[in-house]
């Protein structure tokens, strides 16, 4: 009787776990989808409020940037916008609506209670004729803040 007292109460905890990093996931990548339509809409002030403080970059320029306020996300943003593959396609003339981006693939992967990374691997093309502009991942470090999940590391 007492190992099925703890077999109930240790089914019950695993459910409630299984469960609560459900939720977690499902926040996690709602706010990585706004982070996505922030981004491509250029809507730099909604952007900078998905980031907790301080948060770590290291995307297409040479160094890891380091943002202490929402003003540093939009310098830093601003930077990593020129060095990315499809500026180079949007210097010749082109706009950035005319480029397709597909998430071939998310992986979330539980760190702590605090923490999540999730890393997307992500293709660019041309809509004209197909051709590809970039392919490549991107990781994002979530940490639980206040009870919001918010992007602290882009890598």
């Amino acid at each position: 009787m007492k190992n099925l007292i703890y077999g109930i109460i240790f089914t019950l905890t695993m459910i409630e776990d299984v469960y609560s990093n459900e939720m977690d996931i499902k926040k996690i990548e709602d706010n990585h989808n706004t982070y996505y339509k922030h981004l491509f809409e250029n809507d730099m002030d909604s952007l900078a409020k998905l980031f907790s403080f301080p948060s770590l970059f290291k995307g297409f320029v040479s160094e890891v940037q380091i943002a202490k306020s929402e003003d540093d996300i939009k310098i830093i943003y601003q930077n990593l916008i020129k060095e990315a593959p499809q500026s180079k396609f949007v210097n010749t003339g082109r706009n950035y609506t005319e480029i397709n981006t597909s998430v071939e693939s998310k992986s979330i992967f539980k760190m702590r209670e605090d923490t999540y990374l999730l890393i997307v691997k992500y293709i660019q093309s041309d809509k004209k004729d197909n051709s590809l502009i970039f392919t490549g991942s991107a990781s994002y470090l979530f940490i639980k803040n206040d009870e919001k999940w918010l992007i602290s590391g882009v890598f």
